[in-house]
């Protein structure tokens, strides 16, 4: 879902990028547009960056619970003995 959130973000990013463009008068405000343009596309990767480590971090620790709980339930049985 967040993909598709994503890939509507930079669709939408692109299609309104042609028209500010075509309006442009100078080289530096070009560069300026591809400037803002490019610093938008960097926020959005390291957000979901982010959202992407956290959601790895949550499903590795949610896979090793069981082993994790077995070996805590083996160490009370040895720690009994």
């Amino acid at each position: 879902m967040k993909s598709l959130h994503a890939l509507d973000f930079i669709t939408e990013e692109f299609a309104t990028d042609p028209e500010a463009l075509v309006a442009v008068k100078s080289p530096s405000e070009f560069l300026e547009l591809q400037t803002v343009f490019l610093r938008k596309q960097i926020e959005k990767s390291a957000q979901q960056s982010k959202a992407l480590q956290a959601l790895m971090l949550r499903a590795s620790e949610d896979m090793s619970k069981p082993i994790k709980d077995a070996f805590e339930k083996t160490s009370k049985v040895r720690k009994a003995v």
